[in-house]
């Protein structure tokens, strides 16, 4: 059994290590592109979506795992706001810092969001994460607990 895992997180880190290489080379020939051509949408849109897409990757173990003992579906909706909503801001920043409600203005930090690229791809990964984390997976018998506990609080 300890063998079977060893071999399953293997797996999960030679397949994570090649689609960040991948991923990071992709985005480089778009970078390029993106400079001959003077268009810079799709390497824009590709730099908000990767680091989420692979953030959403490196919680499907866990949720896999969370999934097999348990089969009823539920959203930690605190998780999702606390981590998710400001995670999601930092990540669009570079989006709205440009438009007309110039809020890049406003904000106080924002030269220090504006061009921080490893921000924003910590950013992406969080929300990534915390997308699939917040999925949560219970028996039966602990949402009747929980309905309990929250009659009895009420």
């Amino acid at each position: 059994m300890k063998n079977r895992n060893a071999i399953q997180y293997l797996s999960y880190l030679v397949i994570y290590g090649a689609l960040i290489l991948i991923g990071f080379k992709f985005e480089e020939h778009l970078q390029i592109k993106a400079e001959e051509n003077f268009l810079i949408t799709p390497y824009f849109y590709y730099s908000l979506f990767f680091p989420v897409l692979l953030g959403a990757l490196f919680a499907i173990p866990k949720a896999k795992q969370s999934y097999q003992k348990n089969k009823k579906v539920g959203i930690n909706w605190g998780k999702l706001l606390v981590f998710g909503i400001p995670s999601l801001l930092v990540l669009l920043f570079p989006a709205y810092y440009f438009t007309i409600l110039t809020w890049g203005k406003l904000t106080p930090f924002a030269t220090l969001l504006y061009g921080n690229e490893n921000l924003h791809f910590l950013s992406g990964l969080i929300l990534g994460y915390i997308i699939v984390d917040s999925i949560e997976y219970t028996t039966d018998r602990e949402d009747r607990n929980h309905r309990k506990e929250e009659k009895n609080g009420s």
